[in-house]
């Protein structure tokens, strides 16, 4: 695994937060954290990070820790935001464009009430069928785009979605989409525009929810 300096992510792993009263875990287990998003746009926007340094989740997708957190996090965030979205840049090495200036997996998941899939389908990427267990075997050692819907608390397990396999690395593809969707298309690079208090407000409300 190539160098863990200067990785965010890790840092809030042990404990060392950029953003205070942001990166502070809403909730964890024994090699998951779950964190509000910087640079969200929506109320809710939530991240599933491995404690492990890795560039993907494609090989986490299966692993009963992630089914754990990630069943507790959809379910609040059902219960106070509503349908939901969930996205993967996979990214295979340091410093790609895919991992969007983060060289640490992670599992945005976001509420959205209009599905994304109609602007995918147009974007002249080819896309897959494809559920998250099987990203692994699919994607190989290509970095890839990964989508899916959760439109409520029962649908999560080894979710349906759809993948796109990368032959050349694409930084935030999802993000642009959404950011047009909801009005921020000029606001969509989240390190120019980290959207603090859309952060702070989901920290408050999730960490009361898990509370």
């Amino acid at each position: 695994m190539n160098s863990k300096v200067n990785c965010r992510f890790c840092e809030i792993v042990n404990g060392k937060y950029s953003f205070v009263g942001i990166d502070e875990p809403i909730w964890s287990n024994n090699e998951f954290v779950a964190v509000a998003s910087i640079g969200a746009f929506i109320d809710g926007w939530t991240l599933i990070i491995p404690k492990e340094h890795q560039f993907s989740m494609k090989n986490l997708y299966e692993d009963q820790c992630f089914t754990d957190i990630s069943k507790i996090v959809v379910s609040h965030l059902c219960t106070h935001y509503g349908p939901l979205i969930a996205f993967e840049h996979g990214a295979n090495k340091c410093g790609s464009q895919t991992g969007c200036g983060i060289d640490h997996a992670h599992l945005h998941i976001v509420p959205l009430n209009k599905p994304l899939l109609p602007d995918i389908k147009d974007s002249q990427l080819k896309w897959i069928p494809c559920r998250a267990s099987e990203i692994l075997e699919r994607s190989a050692n290509n970095e890839y785009l990964f989508y899916a819907e959760i439109g409520n608390k029962d649908d999560w397990q080894n979710f349906l979605g759809y993948l796109h396999i990368l032959e050349t690395p694409i930084s935030q593809f999802f993000r642009r989409l959404i950011a047009k969707q909801t009005g921020y298309a000029d606001q969509c690079d989240y390190k120019r525009f980290p959207h603090i208090d859309t952060a702070l407000k989901t920290h408050r409300i999730l960490a009361s929810s898990f509370a």
